[in-house]
């Protein structure tokens, strides 16, 4: 009886974690009730998408997304002043395109931690480093450019 106590106080325990673990809090770019706020919200959105925005990494095809949900949402919003004279369907549709927009944007937001766990040469400890989403995709755009250059950089022949 005992052990069958601890083992359940044990699950709900973890059960807690795993709750608490799987919401970050982190805020929602897009929340659209009401058709003033969703114009506003997505207007920004837009903004941030460009180069210099929260959301200037995302992807043309990505972009792409996030302008057709957009537009899906509008014509859903334009027709109905808020959410609450909604049908059940069109509430579905308005919550599916929603989510779709925040999953794009939050994946390309700049300021997301990116964290790696791998052991340096010649140790076998591993090392936690994080770097922000952004940090990343300036290296990486560094890093290419770099490439870039040795490539259109002549290369002297040794020997004759």
């Amino acid at each position: 009886m005992l052990k069958r106590a601890i083992f359940l106080t044990g699950a709900l325990l973890l059960s807690g974690y795993a709750c608490a673990a799987s919401t970050d809090g982190a805020e929602k770019p897009l929340i659209a009730k009401t058709f003033e706020a969703f114009k506003q919200d997505s207007a920004r959105i837009r903004q941030q998408m460009q180069a210099g925005g929260t959301y200037e990494h995302t992807s043309t095809g990505d972009q792409a997304r996030v302008e057709a949900r957009l537009g899906d949402m509008y014509k859903l919003l334009e027709a109905h002043a808020s959410q609450a004279e909604m049908s059940d369907t069109d509430k579905v549709a308005l919550l599916n395109a929603q989510e779709e927009v925040n999953s794009i944007l939050q994946h390309n937001d700049n300021n997301r931690l990116v964290c790696e766990h791998v052991a340096p040469i010649g140790s076998h400890r591993p090392v936690t480093t994080c770097k922000t989403y952004g940090e990343v995709m300036a290296r990486e755009r560094q890093d290419q450019k770099y490439v870039q250059d040795r490539a259109r950089t002549p290369q002297l022949k040794s020997g004759n």
